[in-house]
């Protein structure tokens, strides 16, 4: 092993201390709560955030909190203009929307469902407010704690920025082309898995800042208004009408095809019948 491939060797072990020392100072866990080196043969940052334990730890505990709901409103677009109008002047965003204005061939009625990204301290504001915009029928929320998760982020992070800047030092301080490679080679494969999880880790202070609320707007039931006095008694007369002469025209239609089927014989046979009486009658009158 050469002068450079051992440098770098400490290199990692370096930052498998770091990242235990990260871990170790967040975990409850003590030796437990140990940083293991991922390697690319046998370098690399830490593994399993399972490995370590942040229970009992003074970190602010990191939930993803998820919520839906179902809303029946007068005018369901219009709820949804509402709803994005509030939650983006509390700082949040839409992230999806969608709106279906009917179908009067299929009766079918115009809804809407947006997608909603509210800042988490005011989720509970916003679901109780929909109470403003019409009739709850539902609303449903779930929790999930990526505390340990997060824990075993920010420990490869700085187990990996604490490699990457050493790296750098050595490659400041490399004497032949040999070695400048082998260091720029390893500060690359370390920089590309610093900003993976960086990437992981923006992802998941989004997801923990700001909840995900989904709402389903309905159209309310149009209520039937009564009509009283004689315009009211003329309306239910003239209904009833029409409805005897539909139930005559679907009877009417019933029977049409049983006369076809037994009209037709029981014509010929009376017809037959009245021939033989006027034949007897003729008999009997020239007797």
């Amino acid at each position: 092993m050469n002068t450079m491939t051992r440098v770098l060797a400490g290199v990692a072990l370096a930052a498998g201390l770091v990242g235990c020392s990260a871990a170790s100072d967040l975990s409850s866990g003590g030796a437990d709560g140990g940083v293991e080196v991922a390697q690319s043969g046998a370098e690399s940052a830490p593994q399993d955030a399972s490995d370590r334990d942040v229970s009992g730890t003074d970190l602010e505990r990191q939930i993803i909190t998820t919520a839906e709901a179902t809303v029946q409103v007068d005018d369901p677009a219009g709820g949804a203009d509402t709803l994005a109008e509030q939650v983006i002047g509390l700082g949040g965003r839409v992230d999806d929307r969608h709106t279906w204005t009917g179908d009067d061939a299929e009766e079918a009625p115009p809804r809407a469902s947006i997608t909603l990204r509210v800042p988490s301290d005011d989720l509970t504001t916003v679901i109780e407010d929909l109470a403003e915009l019409g009739t709850v029928l539902e609303v449903a929320q779930s929790s999930e704690d990526v505390t340990q998760e997060v824990v075993d982020i920010d420990a490869r992070i700085e187990a990996l920025r604490t490699s990457t800047d050493r790296l750098r030092e050595i490659m400041a301080e490399a004497s032949d082309s040999a070695d400048l490679l082998e260091a720029e080679a390893a500060l690359s494969e370390r920089q590309a898995e610093l900003e993976s999880y960086l990437s992981q880790r923006e992802a998941l202070a989004d997801q923990v800042a700001m909840s995900t609320l989904t709402v389903e707007l309905q159209p309310t039931a149009a209520a039937e208004v009564e009509t009283s006095g004689f315009a009211g008694g003329l309306s239910s007369g003239w209904s009833a009408l029409l409805a005897f002469f539909s139930t005559v025209l679907v009877i009417a239609g019933t029977l049409v095809p049983w006369v076809a089927v037994i009209g037709v014989p029981v014509a010929a046979v009376l017809l037959v019948l009245r021939r033989r009486r006027r034949r007897r009658s003729v008999a009997v009158a020239e007797a």
